[in-house]
Order: structure tokens, then C-alpha cells, then sequence
């Protein structure tokens, strides 16, 4: 995912210090004109991680949900470990209609994509 960030938020005048985000890891503060590429949601994984650590076990299937996939009310993303068998995103992975961008010039991408299916005689249009 990106975005084009319009506005200067570095010298916005707000009644909360925005400089003050600069202290949260998990809050980055850029200057007008970055353009922003989806990492992930690198610190919930290193979150989870480190707790998994702690415990002595593996991260399990579903214990890290990226923002997008929180935020989504259709279930549309998925995410997890494909070195994982049993994990969803292996299954989803291995279904008929799961495509890749760029997979014919051997890109091999982290972000694959299920393709819509439809009935086409279930719209109505005979």
C-alpha cells in the first residue's frame, strides 16, 4: 500500500505536541511528499515475537493481525507463516484461483492475491 502524505504534519500547530510521536516506535512522523510502502506491521510482528520467545513456542497461526486485516470487516486479508502447514494463508495459498504480479518474470512476492469469483448466470444478464 501507498500514499502520497499532502499535508505537513511536522509543523502542524495542534494542541498535542505531534513531535511528541516521535518517541512511539510504532508511530513514524514524515515530512510532506513521502510516499509510504505497507511493511507489514513490523512492530506487532516483532510484538508477538518476542512474547513467543518468552514463552518458548512458535508464533501460532493468527496471533499476529496486521492492521489491514483488523481493520477489514469483509475478512478479505490474510496473513501468516507459509512455513506452516496448517496455517490459513498456506491454504489460501494453495487454492486454484491465488495469483502473483509480476510471477511469470520470477519476482517471487510476499503478496499474493485470490481472484473474484462470480456466476456470471447469477446476475441476471441471459
Amino acid at each position: 500500500m501507498r500514499r502520497f502524505n499532502w499535508r505537513e504534519y511536522t509543523d502542524f500547530k495542534l494542541p498535542v505536541d505531534p513531535q511528541a510521536d516521535r518517541r512511539n516506535p510504532e508511530v513514524t512522523v514524515r515530512s510532506r511528499g513521502v510516499m509510504e510502502k505497507c511493511t507489514y506491521c513490523v512492530q506487532r510482528i516483532s510484538a508477538a515475537r518476542i512474547e513467543a520467545q518468552r514463552e518458548g513456542r512458535p508464533i501460532a497461526d493468527g496471533e499476529v493481525t496486521t492492521a489491514c486485516a483488523q481493520a477489514c470487516p469483509t475478512r478479505a486479508i490474510t496473513f501468516g507463516n507459509l512455513h506452516d502447514p496448517a496455517a490459513r494463508v498456506v491454504a489460501d495459498k494453495a487454492a486454484p484461483h491465488d495469483y502473483a504480479l509480476l510471477a511469470e518474470l520470477n519476482t517471487r512476492p510476499h503478496t499474493t492475491y485470490l481472484a473474484r469469483l462470480s456466476n456470471p448466470a447469477e446476475d441476471g444478464d441471459d
